[in-house]
């Protein structure tokens, strides 16, 4: 039931109300002018002001719920205290005027802050955070067990003493400026002070704390000024927030630390493939700095199962390592090999980031290669040894140590007869030479050459060339390696050629004769006839050649044939010589060169060269020249510019086509556009251009040429989409007119050149994104530092509050300005897209209850398919004025009142009520308002004039701020581009 406080306070009678756990509940004002009590203090509490009899009878009562008889109920007052119970509520007890059951002084009444304090004093005396009470010197009065516990000091020996002694040096000056500035704050302020500092225990550790003091100011006490002046100080231990922190950044360091120093690449990736950290390996193999995996290489996005924007391979949080291994190429041109680790680790919030480690393997990879290719030499080496025609061992001084089957075979030895015999007793019995010299011409390491007949079971002949040569260092025992070659033919055919020569010899006096003949009739003919000897020199020329190489026979007569060509290598007179080898007698050779004069005249000459016998029996070779340079120059001339013209027609990678002008018939196409068109190049010819494209470009292709022909200096560039295979294709196409042929001087070509570019559209439109990424990244991270330093900022106003409580007011509504716009960038942070209006209102509520630690009630009415969005530029403007419509709800509101914010999402905008306990002033009218930094004149400033409004209504008891905005200052979810 309800007290009546009224009543109780008119009596004369001391009046204490407890209720049923013993706990005094209310004390009229008699009570209070007399006795030291105030309401929530316990029975316990309440012994000096009662007496102990009165106490312990009053506790038996109320423990057992009735009176009895040894406490009378509804005595006279003024003989002696009086208890009765309001309708099974609370107790009643009521003293008489003169003290009653008590002996105790006169109360002096305690100023108004000291019963906050006492209250506290009693929650916190037996809570978990240690606490201390001081006097107006600092002394300690009292300490309780926590604080006991976190000193180490026995409660006898910490009271009377000052705490300032438990302070470290370098803190005492900080806690006494404390102090002092608490003295001078007392009479202003009663609010808590918080700090943080450090405290050294009994054992001389230090320990982190953080503390709370509540103070009571001096006030009037019986009358006299200078009242008691108490400290109240809560204290929470952080030593181990302290230790952890630092403990936390010195892991860091130190992961940061293993992280850069890795010989291996290591990256730290997020879910969006956005790289969060790499070192310089990994950059290394990567081919530079990579913001995002999007950026990567086609190989180390395959390598690292990176597909499209997500991961082509699922990876659970906190599984095994995923190995994998690929070629990677690298900038200097080698490829990689490389093998990749991935492991899945879940931050929070269902984020996932991957842990990437790369280790090159190319040098383990190329050794492996270059074994296997050793072995494979080694046995090609032996394949090659067995199947060679030659015969081939080694020898260690005249030992022969390992032969193949072939040399055996030569000297006619049985398989495996000759391994461990002397090398001179093998080659002994058919050498033309003996094999003295042998052993000094391996010591000087020349080659030993030789030759030896061996004769075989059928009695034939066979003829060996031996050469030795050493492969080790000089010694005793010197390695060398013996080669037998068969020359069995050679000496037959040196045979042979001995009988033709004495048979040439013989048929030289009839040949000179012929010859004298023959030259006399080659010096009437046109044609330069020219010969030469075995070693290329020149031995006769007649009048034809003399005239073109414009000279006497005397000055070419013993002169190389070289002598007149021109530079190129591969000239035929340089050629001379191995043409001997390559012409058998009466084969002739036809060939075209150019030949260079004597008076530096060049010219081309078309001519046969045909190998005969001269007049000494020798090979010569005669040469017959025709000047055809003229001709050849103009065909040379010709030719160049049609092949030329036609390697580039064919070698194009774009798709040229070469039609007539006046019937678009085409002329010529290359490989690429006969395959844009889909027809081969024979198939296209005569064919008329328009049909041959694809019909969504023929129906623009006619009226781009007639315009290519109506500007004929110009080149005419067009683009054109087509479908093909599924996927459209993009080609830019450029229209020239070409000159007028040579036989017909009426008719024009039309040459148009078509380049596929759909790729490099494609990539501008890839690069265009990606810029738009890291700008959208970027102003993210702008975002979040412009909250982090607005939030420090705020920090700092609100310590200056504390330094200087004057200023206290205007600096409230600045940090509360600051405090939503913190919250508007906050929002933005992770935030690609526009702010929805109904985050915004959330996060600025938040921010003013947090701020004045009131209720703000938040209703979203409507339709929630109409989503609301809010545009940056408009974002920090409305933040502000919904800011100072919440704060001014607050402030003109009864303390402990809820303000409540209706959200109506509207198809034509949103409506803001925002509704407090309040009256408006009867003259109220907002366009009167001036326009200041804070309050409703902000409000009117901030808003847009044509589609922003704002009403204030006086509804029954309650004030109604209705704020309606509409486009463009915010924006539909389903318009907004």
């Amino acid at each position: 039931m309800k007290l009546p406080h009224a009543l109780l306070d008119a009596l004369v009678e001391s009046v204490l109300v407890f209720d049923d756990s013993a706990r005094l509940v209310h004390a009229n004002q008699a009570a209070l002018r007399r006795l030291p009590c105030e309401p929530g203090m316990n029975l316990a509490d309440l012994g000096p002001a009662l007496g102990r009899p009165l106490q312990e009878r009053l506790r038996a009562v109320l423990a057992g719920g009735r009176i009895d008889a040894h406490f009378p109920a509804g005595a006279t007052a003024g003989s002696a205290p009086s208890l009765s119970r309001l309708d099974s509520g609370p107790w009643v007890l009521c003293l008489p005027p003169d003290g009653g059951g008590s002996a105790a002084a006169p109360r002096v009444p305690l100023p108004l802050v000291e019963r906050p304090l006492r209250e506290w004093r009693t929650l916190l005396w037996s809570a978990p955070f240690p606490a201390m009470l001081q006097d107006a010197s600092f002394r300690l009065l009292d300490v309780n067990d926590a604080f006991v516990a976190l000193t180490g000091h026995p409660r006898e020996a910490l009271i009377g003493t000052d705490p300032i002694a438990l302070c470290p040096e370098d803190e005492r000056r900080i806690t006494q400026e404390d102090r002092e500035r608490l003295g001078r704050e007392l009479g202003e302020t009663t609010g808590p002070a918080l700090r943080e500092s450090r405290l050294i225990d009994r054992d001389g550790r230090a320990r982190w704390v953080r503390s709370t003091r509540y103070a009571t100011g001096a006030g009037r006490v019986a009358g006299v000024e200078g009242g008691p002046r108490l400290v109240m100080t809560v204290l929470q231990e952080t030593t181990s927030e302290h230790a952890a922190r630092e403990q936390a950044e010195r892991f860091s360091r130190e992961l940061d630390q293993w992280f850069d120093l890795s010989p291996m690449g290591m990256a730290l990736f997020d879910d969006r493939g956005l790289v969060l950290r790499a070192n310089q390996g990994f950059e290394a193999l990567a081919g530079g700095p990579l913001v995002d995996l999007g950026e990567a290489s086609a190989p180390l996005r395959a390598l690292l199962h990176w597909t499209q924007g997500v991961m082509a391979q699922p990876l659970s949080p906190g599984g095994a390592w995923v190995s994998s291994e690929g070629a990677l190429p690298h900038a200097d041109g080698r490829t990689r090999w490389v093998r990749a680790l991935l492991r899945c680790d879940e931050v929070r919030a269902g984020r996932r980031r991957y842990m990437c480690m790369l280790e090159d393997r190319s040098a383990e990879d190329e050794r492996d290669l270059a074994q296997a290719r050793a072995e494979q030499l080694l046995g090609e080496l032996s394949t090659i040894l067995d199947s060679s025609p030659a015969g081939i061992a080694s020898v260690r001084g005249h030992l022969l140590t390992q032969c193949n089957s072939r040399f055996e075979r030569m000297l006619g030895l049985a398989p495996g007869a000759a391994v461990g015999r002397d090398i001179r007793a093998l080659l002994a019995g058919g050498a033309q030479e003996p094999l003295d010299r042998l052993d000094a011409v391996l010591d000087r390491g020349e080659l030993y050459e030789t030759e030896v007949v061996v004769q075989d079971e059928d009695g034939a002949l066979h003829w060996y060339a031996v050469t030795i040569r050493r492969t080790g260092p000089a010694g005793r025992t010197p390695l060398a390696i013996v080669v037998l070659s068969e020359i069995t033919r050679l000496k037959t055919q040196q045979a042979e050629l001995a009988h033709l020569a004495r048979e040439h010899e013989r048929m030289a006096g009839v040949l000179g004769q012929q010859a004298d003949r023959t030259r006399a009739v080659l010096d009437s003919v046109l044609v330069g006839i020219v010969t030469a000897d075995e070693r290329g020199r020149i031995s006769w020329l007649n009048r034809s050649a003399r005239r073109m190489f414009s000279g006497d026979l005397g000055d070419f007569m013993g002169q190389p044939l070289h002598a007149v060509a021109t530079d190129e290598a591969d000239h035929p007179f340089r050629r001379t010589v191995p043409l001997f080898g390559e012409l058998r007698d009466g084969e002739a050779l036809q060939f075209e060169c150019r030949v260079q004069a004597r008076d530096a005249r060049t010219f081309w000459v078309v001519g046969n060269a045909v190998a005969t016998l001269g007049l000494q029996g020798g090979r010569e070779m005669t040469f017959a020249l025709m000047d055809i340079d003229q001709r050849r120059q103009a065909e040379a001339r010709i030719a160049e510019a049609q092949a030329s013209l036609q390697r580039i027609i064919e070698a194009a990678p774009m798709a040229i086509t070469v039609c007539d002008a006046a019937t678009l018939r085409v002329l010529q196409l290359n490989r690429a556009a006969a395959a844009l068109c889909g027809v081969s190049a024979a198939e296209a010819a005569g064919r008329s251009l328009v049909q041959l494209h694809p019909p969504v470009a023929g129906a623009s292709l006619q009226s781009d040429i007639d315009e290519a022909l109506a500007h004929p200096q110009v080149v005419t560039p067009r683009e054109y989409h087509l479908e093909r295979g599924g996927r459209t294709e993009v080609w830019d196409a450029r229209f020239l007119l070409l000159a007028r042929t040579e036989d017909r001087s009426d008719q024009h070509q039309l040459l148009m050149v078509s380049t596929d570019v759909t790729t490099q559209r494609a990539a501008q439109r890839a690069e265009l994104e990606a810029a738009i990424a890291r700008r959208e990244m970027l102003v993210q991270e702008v975002h979040h530092r412009i909250k982090n330093n607005l939030q420090g900022v705020a920090g700092l106003m609100q310590q200056a509050v504390v330094r200087y409580p004057q200023v206290q007011p205007i600096i409230a509504e600045v940090v509360g300005q600051v405090q939503a716009i913190a919250q508007v960038y906050g929002l933005q942070v992770g935030n690609t897209g526009l702010l929805a209006v109904r985050n915004v209102i959330e996060a600025i509520a938040q921010s003013v209850q947090r701020t004045f630690g009131r209720t703000i009630e938040l209703t979203v009415a409507g339709d929630p398919g109409w989503r609301w969005l809010l545009p940056e530029a408009e974002s920090i403007p409305i933040a502000l004025a919904l800011n100072e419509l919440f704060t001014n709800a607050v402030k003109h509101s009864p303390a402990g009142a809820v303000v409540v914010c209706r959200l109506w999402l509207e198809p034509d905008g949103v409506r803001v009520e925002i509704d407090n306990p309040g009256r408006l002033p009867a003259d109220f009218r907002l366009d009167r308002r001036p326009a200041t930094v804070s309050g409703l004149g902000l409000v009117s400033a901030l808003l847009p004039r044509r589609s922003a409004s704002l009403a204030f209504t006086q509804q029954e008891d309650r004030v109604v701020a209705a704020l309606r905005l509409a486009p463009p200052v915010v924006r539909r979810a389903d318009a907004t581009p």
